[in-house]
């Protein structure tokens, strides 16, 4: 009866709305609403909404395929995820982040459009709505990518070209934090306002469900270390996995919390930023365009958490090595392009000092090691066989705290991901970003 009710108000009421949004003066001739299962997440349902006018003049038929995002679960299971929180700050993003960031760039007769970063978004509301549900609730409505070329890109690996294009991306969504503040536009502090704070661990409260998974996945590490010794093949690699175990070992999620901090390189983050929440665009097998998707966990914060994301879970040995450097020069060219189209500078602008490559690596060694520690317990999931990944949903799903999912944590994707995380915080204490774990 309650599923019913959503599905009548996403076909009656809701398309309403969208139709007013696009303004076509046409006539609704069908409204389909199907739910695929491929879309399904484990705190969101995806409605495909396809809906089929008919103009008013012309009689001239028009479809549009558009996708409904509405969150999982009763009121208990949205407070103790802080889905009720992540979908909301998701919506803001859309709704007020992004147009304000469109608008400067506009405004600044900028190269780069900030409407071609994320799909086109027609509804997005938060709170009571009243014949949806009874409760408080989030419904977006996005179009879907998929028909305008966008599709998802390689599962795990992603090679320089991909690498490229989402390190130049996220730069671009940075910059206009940096050039708000420059310019001390008070429009930024409302901006950052609006986001709810989620944090790991505050006032002895903390994010439970997170604390279990980042205990879990450094847990297999520090097994696979008293297994495997000979892995802490340097001092310094030994003494920095030495330092972490001792220290957070045990609750990891209060070092985690410390990539919060704010300091003058925080940015409004998209805070999700992995290849599983980008479509690229392609020509000739190579990616040119991309799209950013789910703004769940944006925070304001360092851009490290964007960074090293995506860097850690995407990037093999050799390649990691290889283009990690170079990676991050890449980030900051066109974070300073960028910077330097909106402020119409020049790049010997003193105001962009702070925000200098040697001011940025400096910063990246203190906040680097964000993405090792996200790898740490989501790597096994993206690498592991589909039979082991459903028991990992499972067990998250039933009991988080459960011997299961600690089994199926610490054997998913075998001896393959042990071999590769440890080759993830090799790389990290070789690029000196273990000082975080140092700074008690």
């Amino acid at each position: 009866m309650e599923e019913q009710r959503k599905m009548n108000f996403i076909r009656g009421e809701l398309t309403e709305i969208i139709l007013k949004v696009l303004n076509w003066n046409a006539d609704l001739v069908e409204a389909q609403v199907s739910t695929p299962e491929h879309l399904d997440g484990f705190m969101s349902v995806i409605h495909n909404l396809i809906l089929v006018t008919k103009d008013k003049e012309t009689s001239e038929q028009k479809t549009i395929n558009l996708m409904v995002k509405v969150m999982k679960g009763d009121v208990a299971f949205r407070e103790s995820s802080l889905a009720k929180t992540q979908f909301t700050n998701e919506i803001y993003i859309y709704t007020n982040v992004i147009p304000a960031f469109t608008e400067l760039l506009k405004s600044r007769e900028c190269s780069i459009r900030g409407d071609t970063w994320c799909p086109r978004i027609f509804y997005g509301q938060a709170g009571k709505i009243p014949n949806f549900s009874n409760i408080y609730e989030t419904v977006l409505v996005m179009e879907n990518m998929t028909l305008d070329g966008f599709k998802a890109g390689p599962r795990n690996d992603l090679d320089e070209a991909h690498l490229t294009l989402m390190a130049k991306r996220i730069a671009q969504f940075h910059a206009c934090t940096y050039a708000m503040k420059i310019e001390n536009n008070d429009g930024l502090e409302k901006l950052v306002d609006g986001i709810i704070p989620m944090n790991f661990s505050k006032d002895g409260q903390i994010f439970n469900s997170y604390a279990v998974l980042f205990k879990l996945g450094l847990d297999r590490i520090f097994e696979y270390i008293d297994e495997h010794p000979a892995v802490l093949d340097s001092d310094q690699f030994k003494t920095d996995v030495a330092k972490l175990r001792s220290r957070h070992g045990n609750e990891p999620i209060h070092l985690m919390q410390k990539f919060l901090e704010r300091n003058e390189f925080s940015v409004i983050l998209h805070g999700d930023y992995n290849r599983n929440n980008v479509f690229f665009k392609y020509e000739n097998d190579k990616p040119v365009d991309l799209r950013m998707f789910d703004f769940q966990e944006n925070r304001y914060a360092t851009p490290s958490i964007d960074l090293t994301f995506f860097m850690s879970m995407s990037m093999p040995t050799g390649i990691r090595e290889q283009l990690w450097t170079p990676l991050l020069k890449s980030y900051h060219d066109s974070l300073m392009d960028t910077l330097v189209d909106i402020l119409k500078c020049d790049r010997s602008d003193p105001r962009l000092e702070t925000y200098s490559y040697s001011n940025f690596m400096n910063h990246m060694k203190t906040f680097g090691l964000y993405g090792a520690i996200i790898a740490a317990h989501f790597l096994p999931w993206m690498l592991c066989s589909e039979e082991e990944c459903a028991q990992l949903a499972h067990h998250f799903t039933k009991d988080i705290n459960s011997a299961d999912m600690k089994h199926w944590t610490r054997v998913s994707g075998g001896e393959a991901v042990d071999k590769r995380l440890i080759e993830i915080f090799r790389h990290m204490s070789q690029m000196g970003y273990f000082s975080i774990v140092d700074d008690d």
